[in-house]
């Protein structure tokens, strides 16, 4: 089942064997939107990490928050959106030698020695089941061969002092019976942004990992095992904080526009983020998994595909902020336990072909969070003499809320009027008095900045006390079992026309349990009050949140294709897919903002056309497709808490892929994506925690570019004896796009407060669309006697600043930005053996 060549390169392209439906098919024949990368493929493009995935594929894009620890997969237009929660699954299954991969945290931790990468696009609810709405990613690693012991070796150093090795070894044991492999991978590098804070590089390289794989094939029976570790642990990628008050500056009076004293009156460099505070990303994982594939007969085979890992993720701490003042921090620890059993039939006759099974899976997410924000009001508050022991925490929602000022009921009431700030007790056993919060958002709305103080200061006249930092620790543990079974039946009516159809009926079951969140004083040390669930004073013995949803969901597709010819096949197509209902995660504040969300739904159509022709040295690939999208989970920023969201829209759109043998050594390929997303039907309703505040409808999806292109050529400049000079070149540009579902924030223009308002609701970098940008990729080979080569390789070679990904944190009136990476180039050289 690896890539193979059914013809020379002189006389065609290359045929790709790929498993995308559960079964060894040429590439050509799967009536489906799927693509793949062999070995050689990946060597020749440089994609060693998921990042290099984007742009890659028309449609695909591969964006992240957190560095390349926790890549988040966007296929047409279907993506995790803003979400950041480590406990939410992605609508794109990842999936390592058919085993699911349910914590985002570790998806981008196998990337070494595979054979191939093939990426579904497009629901996959029979085969793939829960979690595909969006599609599929399945990363293929390379097991023993069991014919000639080899190996390879690769060193490597680039930009920002990175040094690189791979190595892997295989040895066959017993002749064509039982073989062994070893792979290991290690990078670690400087970082490319600078902090002259703390007088370091961040965004640096630091990884390594390891996998055994055994292998023994009978006379009907194939078993292979794996057991693998990896681990990551490079200093942050800071964020770029923006704020969106005048002159740019975030709730702590920020700018890093304007020129810096504390840096002798300069201005920061395009690479230099300025944060207080930064931590590592730290992630490992650690798993095995057995496949077992069985031919009971010439035309029936049991395959059994079992797998288990563990993973942990911490950021420690994680500055939200980008600047010199502790505004925004938050530690992130989370561990995952995940199984996954999949026992499946396959049946080949000489008109049709059945795949029936079973699944379960469970996956065990453990998480505590620490949010620390307005933390520069610690020691504002401490040198005022005021005691550790003050507990202003500003919880201004649900149970937490007691004060508010008279003012925010009477707008007529101005700081100079008499009782502007007389203190409105609206719950007796709540502990927060929120005037001077929201007297400090009074001032910022009158100044369009945070150094107004007219409404704080006659709150703080009428008796009203400072709201303090929030310090709290948030505890919960997410578990969620799911069960199947489902079967796919394909059969030839004619010798042209063949029908798919395929079922699975999927019982899920969601629990969020073990949930508690406790605030602290001042002092960061005592506990004041817990707020999931609520008691004040903090009742230690209060049981802790416990809350289960069960669902069950049908999902399928069927599929027409016709082949015209020996190399043209087009086919039609309606499938579902879904997502598994989830918790609000992210929820601390209050126990109101602890709700389900029902699972996303896809009902998509889709028709295409794969075609060779011209001997085979040309490939067209061409798909158009529809959707119909319910419930997806979108996040909320509102305050300091991030709410999930349910939201329906459509999408549609077009893909081509092409390539084209032009000469003897000379081949050249394409890929371009047209998509249209737009959100409709939904309703705007404050009073529901769980309902969104703002419209949506007519805005386009994150991370969906209305267009995505790639072009490249693979030339073999010298190909004469032992010597070989090869020479691969491509460049993909990512079209205009929005990091959320929220466009313009109602703005109009982008750049200026929404009608009615003083000041911005997002940054233009959020509220204007994230440009499209071109990147340009390059990397020459030279290689000897097939056994020695060596590399000189260059990404984004026009040094394109570009950012990646984008979040909206108004408690803090500014927004973060994480960038693409710059320039980076180097060597490398390979020996096989």
């Amino acid at each position: 089942m690896a890539q193979t060549a059914a013809a020379p390169a002189d006389t065609g392209l290359e045929e790709i064997v790929v498993t995308a439906q559960k079964r060894a098919q040429n590439l050509q024949d799967v009536p489906a939107a799927v693509s793949a990368f062999g070995y050689e493929q990946l060597q020749a493009r440089g994609i060693a990490q998921t990042s290099d995935l984007m742009g890659s594929l028309p449609n695909l894009q591969v964006t992240t928050p957190y560095g390349t620890t926790q890549p988040n997969f966007s296929l047409r237009g279907i993506s995790v959106a803003n979400e950041f929660s480590a406990s939410t699954a992605s609508p794109v299954g990842v999936y390592v030698d058919e085993v699911y991969q349910s914590f985002r945290a570790s998806h981008g931790q196998q990337l070494y020695d595979l054979e191939r990468v093939e990426v579904l696009r497009g629901p996959q609810g029979t085969l793939y089941g829960r979690n595909t709405t969006g599609g599929a990613i399945n990363f293929i690693t390379r097991k023993p061969g069991l014919g000639a012991d080899n190996g390879t070796v690769t060193l490597g150093f680039g930009r920002f002092n990175t040094f690189t090795a791979q190595a892997a070894a295989e040895a066959t044991l017993v002749p064509d019976k039982f073989g062994i492999r070893i792979a290991g991978t290690f990078a670690r590098g400087d970082g490319y942004t600078y902090n002259p804070t703390l007088n370091r590089d961040f965004a640096t390289t630091d990884n390594i990992g390891g996998r055994l794989s055994a292998r023994y094939r009978g006379d009907s029976v194939d078993i292979n095992f794996k057991v693998y570790g990896a681990r990551n642990n490079p200093w942050q990628d800071l964020p770029y904080g923006i704020g969106y008050l005048q002159n740019r500056t975030d709730a702590g009076g920020y700018s890093r526009f304007v020129p810096r004293p504390e840096l002798g009156g300069r201005i920061l460099k395009q690479n230099e983020v300025q944060a207080d505070t930064a931590g590592r990303y730290f992630t490992s994982s650690v798993g095995a998994s057995l496949s077992i594939a069985f031919e009971l007969n010439d035309k029936l085979t049991l395959t059994s595909i079992t797998g288990y890992d563990s993973s942990k993720y911490k950021l420690s701490p994680f500055d939200c902020d980008g600047s010199p003042n502790n505004v925004c921090a938050i530690r992130y620890d989370s561990k995952s336990d995940n199984f996954n059993q999949d026992l499946r039939l396959n049946y080949t006759g000489d008109r049709f072909r059945i795949i029936a099974g079973a699944y379960f899976g469970i996956d065990t997410i453990k998480t505590v969070n620490q949010p620390d924000f307005f933390g520069f009001l610690r020691p504002v508050l401490t040198g005022l003499g005021i005691p550790g022991s003050f507990n202003n925490i500003p919880i201004a929602v649900g149970n937490s809320l007691k004060t508010i000022p008279a003012f925010l009921l009477n707008p007529a009431l101005t700081p100079a009027s008499p009782g502007f700030c007389a203190p409105i007790v609206i719950n007796p056993n709540g502990y927060y008095d929120a005037r001077t919060l929201i007297a400090f958002q009074a001032d910022v709305a009158a100044t369009n900045s945070a150094a107004g103080n007219a409404a704080q200061n006659a709150c703080f006249a009428a008796g009203a006390p400072p709201f303090g930092p929030i310090l709290a620790e948030q505890r919960y543990t997410v578990q969620r079992p799911s069960t199947a079974l489902y079967g796919e039946l394909a059969y030839d009516l004619t010798d042209a026309l063949s029908l798919t159809v395929g079922l699975r009926y999927t019982w899920d079951t969601v629990r969020y349990k073990d949930a508690r969140t406790v605030v602290y004083d001042l002092s960061g040390k005592g506990i004041i009050a817990s707020t999931v669930p609520y008691s004040f004073p903090y009742n230690a013995a209060l049981p802790t949140v416990r809350q289960q949803e069960k669902t069950g969901r049908v999902s399928g597709r069927a599929v027409l294709d016709y082949k015209f010819a020996d190399d043209v096949l087009g086919y039609i197509s309606y499938s579902r897919g879904y997502r598994a209902g989830a918790y609000n995660g992210l929820a601390y504040q209050d126990i109101s903002q602890v709700y389900y969300l029902q699972p996303e739904q896809v009902n998509a159509y889709e028709a295409g056309l794969k075609t060779r022709f011209l001997d085979r040295r040309v490939q067209l690939n061409l798909a158009g497709f529809y959707y119909d999208y319910s419930n997806q989970q979108i996040a909320q920023i509102i305050g300091a808490t991030s709410f999930l969201r349910s939201a329906k829209g459509r999408i549609y759109g077009g893909e081509a892929e092409l390539q084209a043998q032009l000469a003897d050594g000379f081949k050249i390929d394409a890929a371009l994506g047209l998509l249209n997303s737009q959100y409709k039907g939904n309703k705007v309703n404050p009073a529901d925690p769980s309902a969104l505040t703002l419209n949506i409808n007519g805005n386009p999806f994150p991370n969906a570019p209305s267009v995505t292109f790639t072009a490249g050529f693979d030339w073999d400049i010298v190909q004469a004896d032992k010597h070989k000079l090869h020479l691969r070149g491509d460049t993909q540009y990512m079209g205009k796009y929005y990091f959320d579902p929220f466009k313009n924030y109602n703005q109009n223009p982008c750049n200026a407060p929404a009608p009615g308002a003083r000041i911005l609701a997002a940054t233009p970098e959020l509220a204007c669309g994230n440009p499209g940008y071109w990147l340009f990729n390059a990397r020459l080979t030279y290689t000897y006697d097939e056994k020695y080569s060596v590399s000189l390789w260059g990404k984004n070679i026009s040094n394109k600043f570009y950012y990646v990904y984008g979040l909206n944190l108004n408690a803090f009136y500014q927004d973060y930005l994480s960038r693409g990476a710059p320039r980076t180039f180097g060597i490398e050289g390979t020996m096989r053996f």
